[in-house]
């Protein structure tokens, strides 16, 4: 998993609760945080977050393509 604050990548399957501090919501949590900055990541919103990804950089690259002309 790559954390989306800092960009640091990790195997989520290797941390002991998930990376979680004790906040108190463990029954509930779905989150996985961040070995680095403690960043809690929702596993279920990286394909979400994936898609967004590719589109601003489709995005990206069209305004850099018609600069050019």
């Amino acid at each position: 998993m790559k954390c989306r604050m800092c960009g640091f990548e990790f195997d989520e399957t290797k941390l002991k609760n998930r990376g979680c501090m004790s906040c108190g919501k463990h029954s509930g949590c779905n989150q996985i945080h961040c070995p680095h900055c403690g960043f809690g990541n929702h596993p279920e919103f990286e394909d979400e977050f994936e898609f967004i990804n590719r589109l601003k950089n489709r995005i990206k690259l069209g305004k850099k393509d018609t600069n050019h002309y």
